[in-house]
């Protein structure tokens, strides 16, 4: 079983206040840009699970990315868009396989469930009516990438050993919160099991790019956060290409 974190002695309402999901505290930090004047501005989520080296998905991060979605709409209006980016030095490892292979079958429906739950609040997200950009510091495998398959834009930063994919099948799993029926989408059945799902391959950011698995590939990690900002002012009405009425699978 994963480690917990450890408590936070805050009263709720103050880690909220903080930027903390009060039932996860930290491993979802709310940051909102400095006011300008209008009111509204970009709001960044930064993954970063205090008890862990890598964030993964566990009911902590299930916790804090549904308590985060539900801020986002009650502040939709002054909002122009979210990045979802990283504090740890890759972007999102996937699932927490420590606490999975601990879980025999008599606990199959809590994994069940906390998927399912993490699926509804992606699928939350990327209809929020904002732009909403995948600043990916470093590899997003698994989860991570099934993450930002669930917004409208991806950018990755090339650092060494970075890589994108959906490695599930490699251990007998399959991607369980919305990277499958994303992934068709996107790059057709095809190509989805070509590129993503059959195999369990992961790519380097020029490969990934290539393949359309992301959108803009950064050098300079200086440039990340800046490019999102730049993507969502340019984007204000942006979309999943499958929300489209005219939208057809490739």
């Amino acid at each position: 079983m994963s480690q917990q974190p450890p408590p936070d002695d805050r009263p709720a309402a103050d880690a909220h206040a903080a930027g903390d999901a009060p039932d996860a505290p930290g491993v979802i930090r709310w940051e909102r840009d400095p006011d300008d004047g209008s009111g509204a501005g970009v709001v960044t989520l930064v993954l970063d699970d205090p008890a862990r080296t890598a964030n993964t998905m566990n009911p902590d991060f299930t916790a804090a990315l549904t308590a985060a979605v539900d801020r986002l709409e009650a502040e939709r209006d002054t909002i122009t868009g979210v990045i979802v980016t990283s504090g740890k030095p890759t972007f999102f490892a996937g699932g927490d396989l420590r606490r999975l292979v601990g879980i025999g079958p008599d606990r199959a429906g809590e994994i069940f469930d906390g998927a399912m739950t993490i699926k509804r609040a992606l699928r939350r997200l990327e209809t929020l009516g904002r732009p909403v950009v995948a600043a990916m510091n470093g590899s997003a495998l698994g989860g991570g990438y099934e993450i930002a398959l669930a917004c409208h834009h991806r950018l990755l930063l090339d650092t060494p050993g970075c890589r994108v994919g959906l490695p599930e099948v490699t251990l007998g799993l399959l991607p369980g919160t919305g990277g499958v029926v994303r992934s068709v989408r996107l790059l057709g059945i095809t190509g989805a099991l070509s590129t993503l799902l059959l195999e369990g391959r992961r790519y380097r950011p020029s490969r990934a790019l290539e393949l359309g698995l992301v959108d803009g590939v950064v050098d300079d990690p200086a440039e990340l956060l800046s490019r999102a900002r730049a993507w969502i002012a340019a984007h204000p009405d942006a979309r999943q290409p499958w929300d489209a009425p005219d939208h057809r699978i490739p």
